[in-house]
């Protein structure tokens, strides 16, 4: 008798572990459809460009849904970020970056070429943008602030060797820059003012050659301090025809 309540017992028990195993399983199943489902409703919506050379544009201004999930659906990484009329950050620890290679060439010497629609809340806000860039945000790029841009090397930002024109105040109003890094000699980096189908593509208007600094990474990523990206465009191909690149 007592080794058939043994039996009993130990059948009871495994009947609720099987349920239990079975419930836990179809939570797992219905969170990932759950994601799934999110995920189909948020987006943000993109279009192939043509001009000056081939490449998206991801409109951040009209995603819809959780702002992290819109990125997800559009190959980004999102970190600290909303959503209000754009890609809204409140300090470097809000980025975005690309989850697959971004670079503007296919083999050889690495290139990055990108065009950034922003708008900076106040005159101590700023945008970085990082190409090509590590999955840690490693690599040069463009500090972007209320006048001008900055070369950003190493982590740190300094000016220019040929720094341009300073522009008027970015401050609540949208500013439209072309920004473009290619590997030669370490470095060159360099860009303009306005939208990358305006520029001169033989003459830049903020540059440094040779930069002493490594290109780890082959990402596109943003760091939105105070800012608001409303619109991003990559390009597969280089826009800048000046000089003899490697």
């Amino acid at each position: 008798m007592k080794f058939n309540k043994i039996l009993l017992f130990s059948a009871i028990a495994l009947s609720i572990l099987n349920c239990a195993e079975l419930f836990s399983s179809k939570e797992d199943n219905n969170n990932d459809l759950l994601i799934l489902a999110l995920l189909a409703g948020s987006r943000c919506p993109s279009t192939a460009v043509a001009t000056p050379t081939n490449g998206i544009k991801y409109d951040f201004a009209n995603c819809s849904g959780d702002a992290n999930l819109a990125l997800s659906g559009s190959g980004f990484q999102g970190n600290n970020v909303t959503l209000s009329g754009g890609l809204v950050g409140t300090s470097n620890d809000s980025t975005i970056i690309t989850n697959a290679s971004a670079l503007s060439n296919s083999g050889g010497s690495k290139k990055a070429s990108i065009e950034i629609v922003y708008q900076l809340n106040s005159a101590s806000s700023t945008v970085s943008a990082i190409l090509p860039s590590s999955t840690s945000f490693a690599g040069p790029g463009f500090l972007l602030s209320s006048t001008k841009a900055d070369k950003i090397v190493n982590g740190t930002s300094s000016n220019f060797g040929t720094p341009g024109t300073p522009w008027a105040s970015s401050v609540g109003q949208d500013k439209t820059v072309c920004l473009e890094v290619h590997e030669e000699n370490g470095a060159h980096i360099f860009g303009w003012q306005g939208a990358c189908a305006n520029v001169d593509r033989n003459s830049y208007q903020f540059e440094e050659d040779s930069v002493v600094v490594s290109l780890p990474g082959d990402r596109i990523g943003l760091k939105i301090n105070g800012a608001t990206i409303k619109t991003l465009t990559i390009y597969n191909q280089s826009i800048g025809a000046a000089g003899s690149f490697q």
